[in-house]
């Protein structure tokens, strides 16, 4: 009879060590589950953020997850704000993204379900939706004056004014090249909502970020 009762407890321990785990294994799933979508960054400047343009909403990025020309989120300590950024091959972050800068969609965080992405585009920009529809136009996003990433259709690989350095690039393919002006300088200020040439100053490299 004792050693009937001394099983029934072993089974009943064993059996609430097997709960107790399982317990366990979903917290540590639940803790291990991707950071929550903010709609604005935290006071953390280390932190780099990927951005969905359709919700709206960043979310943090590990460095292992970076993907090369991508855009994402940064601290600039030289400016002293957030500012966008492209991840270079090299796996630096380069340029602070003016206004007038403008990327493909696709390389922001968009939903990977193209219906979802249909929908938005319906919903936030219905011109845009009809012709991506009618002639498969490919969605870009402009940088506002205000900050905002505005959806519209652009043929272009991306334009980008530099407000570290001072200087515009254009994508040609995938060859990066320094939009000059009648001096030979490819330096610029943004002024009155338009860009204005500053030379002759040398074409320098923009300044690079470790992720």
């Amino acid at each position: 009879m004792q050693s009937l009762v001394a099983l029934r407890l072993t089974l009943h321990a064993t059996v609430l060590a097997i709960l107790c785990g399982s317990i366990a294994t979903a917290a540590d799933d639940a803790t291990k589950a991707g950071p929550a979508s903010v709609t604005a960054p935290g006071n953390d400047r280390s932190v780099i953020y990927k951005f969905d343009p359709l919700s709206k909403k960043f979310t943090s990025v590990a460095k292992k997850d970076l993907k090369p020309q991508h855009v994402y989120h940064r601290w600039s300590p030289s400016l002293g704000r957030w500012v966008w950024s492209k991840l270079a091959a090299d796996g630096t972050l380069r340029f602070a993204f003016g206004p007038g800068s403008s990327q493909p969609a696709a390389l922001f965080d968009m939903p990977a379900n193209s219906e979802e992405r249909t929908k938005a585009f319906e919903k936030q920009a219905p011109e845009l939706a009809k012709r991506l529809a009618i002639n498969g136009a490919k969605p870009s996003l402009r940088l506002g004056e205000d900050g905002q990433w505005t959806l519209m259709p652009d043929a272009t690989k991306g334009r980008v004014f530099d407000l570290e350095s001072g200087q515009r690039f254009e994508w040609h393919g995938s060859n990066v090249v320094p939009v000059t002006h009648g001096t030979g300088s490819n330096s610029w200020i943004h002024a009155d909502s338009r860009y204005q040439p500053v030379g002759p100053k040398p074409f320098s490299i923009p300044p690079s970020y470790g992720p």
